[in-house]
């Protein structure tokens, strides 16, 4: 039976199954395989659609520098604990990881559940003798599952495909569990973003399981892995993969370390941008990540000056570069991240340099972004009534700062 916590995403789904953590911002939930499966048949049950990703040591060091990355991990459905160093990992970082289930194990136990309930399977990316390797091994081991394989074409980092139609041809297969072996970022992007125009109702970012499946990689006896040197014996046969496990055993926990004490005391460089227009009204939007009304504001990035900065991120925003700074209050602001939670980083918080800029262009310019997806121009009378409450002091000490200009 799923768990009474089960709550469904706008992507599909998030399960919860066990205690949720997050590893360098990388959601993690703390699920045995047993409960995958179960919370798995619960998602068919009520007819909805989800994508599960399989983070291990490598996987969180990618969502480590992509924040987008992170998000997309926050978004899944479930988001398994692939591989041990996960547990040392969380213990770094104060937290403690108490089930850990493997990726290769939930193909296994997925194809199981898909031939009991006559559901399709298709596997998508990876070498085509390999897919089709995986195909006939699969018909003689589950004789009444129905499996497809498409190779998919090219994919760039983001999990677009050079294969124009391939979504239509995924559609036309339209398969139940759809398996995307295409290494990690490329198939967490790819599922991200095409969920909803996918006809399929379960996705699963496999990466290298596939060849585990095809029998090109033997894994671990079980000796090896109750030693927990799976990663030693996958080395062996792969020598080529020394620079992969040197991120997974030396770096991750390094870059663990940072998350935790490193956001101590180090606060980020960030931008505000009151902007401004004749009227002396001043333009807000509606966050698309967080839901509420707050200023345009962005990172600095290294080397940049705050000035270049608060244009780039400002003209990204709202659309338009008719942009002018008319003054500025410079680390006026401080406030720390939450550190639970996907959007925090390897800093306690930001220190917020606030700028006054005037609109000096036509305000149909002006048009919804990946950072807000409306705006509105308010005076300085209503809008910190209209403002999310943590956004408030940063508001009123622009409008003490810039008085004479408002």
């Amino acid at each position: 039976m799923i768990n009474k916590n089960f709550k469904m995403s706008a992507k599909g789904g998030s399960a919860s199954g066990g205690k949720d953590l997050y590893i360098l911002g990388s959601k993690i939930n703390d699920i045995s395989l047993t409960e995958v499966i179960a919370e798995i048949q619960e998602l068919f049950s009520i007819n909805k659609k989800g994508y599960i990703v399989t983070p291990n040591p490598e996987i969180c060091l990618v969502g480590y520098k992509d924040k987008q990355f992170r998000r997309i991990t926050h978004n899944s459905f479930i988001s398994i604990p692939d591989g041990f160093g996960l547990k040392l990992g969380a213990r770094i970082l104060g937290s403690k990881l108490k089930n850990l289930t493997t990726g290769i194990d939930l193909c296994w136990e997925l194809l199981k559940l898909a031939e009991q309930n006559s559901y399709s399977v298709l596997f998508l990316g990876g070498k085509q003798e390999t897919g089709e390797r995986v195909k006939n091994l699969l018909k003689q081991k589950y004789p009444n599952l129905k499996t497809e394989y498409i190779n998919g074409g090219q994919f760039d980092s983001q999990g677009n495909s050079t294969q124009s139609n391939l979504i239509n041809l995924i559609n036309s297969i339209k398969p139940d569990i759809t398996f995307v072996c295409l290494g990690a970022p490329k198939q967490e992007y790819f599922m991200s973003r095409n969920l909803e125009s996918l006809e399929t109702k379960l996705m699963l970012g496999v990466g290298g399981s596939i060849d585990f499946l095809a029998g090109e990689i033997k894994r671990a006896p079980n000796s090896w892995r109750k030693l927990r040197l799976e990663w030693l014996w996958r080395l062996n046969q792969e020598p080529w993969r020394w620079k992969r496990i040197l991120r997974a055993v030396i770096i991750f926990p390094l870059a663990c370390l940072r998350w935790r004490f490193g956001n101590l005391f180090i606060y980020r460089n960030n931008v505000a941008g009151m902007i401004i227009n004749d009227e002396k009204k001043i333009l807000i939007g509606f966050s698309c990540k967080f839901h509420y009304w707050q200023l345009p504001q962005g990172g600095v990035k290294k080397g940049e000056s705050l000035e270049k900065a608060i244009i780039r991120e400002s003209s990204d925003e709202i659309g338009s570069t008719n942009l002018k700074i008319m003054d500025k209050f410079e680390n006026c602001f401080k406030y720390k991240f939450r550190q639970d939670y996907w959007y925090t980083d390897k800093y306690k918080g930001q220190k917020q340099s606030l700028f006054l800029i005037k609109f000096i262009g036509n305000k149909n310019e002006i048009k919804p972004s990946a950072e807000f997806s409306n705006f509105q121009w308010v005076g300085k009378e209503e809008i910190l009534d209209i403002v999310s409450p943590n956004k408030k002091e940063i508001i009123q000490i622009g409008l003490d700062k810039f008085k004479k200009y408002l």
